[in-house]
């Protein structure tokens, strides 16, 4: 019997390309078995795909990859293709869209697939290794989903609700409306951060995105006067 090999997916940044060479640098640091892999098939045939701008990016696909190996470690399965399947599966069964393919889909799809993927991981606390940190990192659906599972966008601490505006002074922010105004999940240590370097350089420095409070969003995080309808505000 043939012995199956594990495959992994390494995503690298094409820093020179000539008619005979290509030079690639990680985009993050290898494994130690990634390392040894590499270092067996040295001199053996590899497949580079171009990327067609259209379908999935490749940092979609990092980040996917990423999610997918912390579940697969969080389920105990050791089987990836078993918790792709999975994910996937309850993925188009939630949206009630047919199957895909992350070598080839729809930029779109990608996009839900990873905010689903975020909130799965959130949802149910999964750790995110470093690397699948840095991935994300400053993605939406770590604010939105951090927000809603009250999670630091940054390190996944518990989170309050942080202002990206100042509610101002005479605004008592437990009966104000909250519509239009901009919020993130923060833990105490960056939020007191926040307040200290200046929200402009706090932002640029994590990347972090800024949820913009409509009714849906007053109401599930209970913001304010939440309870009052938007047709009455």
């Amino acid at each position: 019997m043939l012995e199956q090999r594990k495959q992994a997916h390494i995503f690298g940044r094409l820093i020179k390309t000539t008619n005979k060479q290509l030079t690639i640098e990680p985009m993050s640091p290898l494994e130690p078995h990634e390392l040894r892999q590499l270092g067996k098939d040295a001199g053996g045939a590899v497949e580079f795909i171009v990327h067609d701008p259209r379908k999935i990016t490749v940092e979609q696909r990092r980040k996917c990859y990423a999610m997918l190996r912390d579940i697969d470690a969080w389920t105990g399965n050791f089987n990836p293709e078993l918790t792709k399947y999975d994910r996937k599966a309850d993925f188009c069964g939630s949206l009630g869209i047919e199957w895909f393919s992350l070598s080839n889909c729809e930029i779109e799809t990608a996009r839900l697939f990873i905010d689903y993927l975020i909130g799965f991981c959130l949802q149910n606390d999964i750790p995110f290794a470093t690397r699948t940190m840095d991935a994300i990192q400053g993605d939406y659906a770590l604010s939105y989903y951090g927000l809603k599972y009250r999670q630091c966008a940054i390190c996944r601490q518990h989170a309050d609700i942080a202002h990206i505006q100042s509610v101002g002074m005479g605004n008592n922010r437990r009966t104000m409306s909250h519509i239009g105004r901009y919020v993130m999940p923060l833990c105490r240590g960056h939020h007191m951060e926040q307040h200290r370097i200046g929200i402009e350089t706090f932002m640029k420095k994590y990347q972090v995105k800024g949820v913009r409070v409509d009714q849906a969003i007053a109401e599930m995080l209970r913001l304010g006067d939440w309870h009052v309808s938007g047709d009455e505000q």
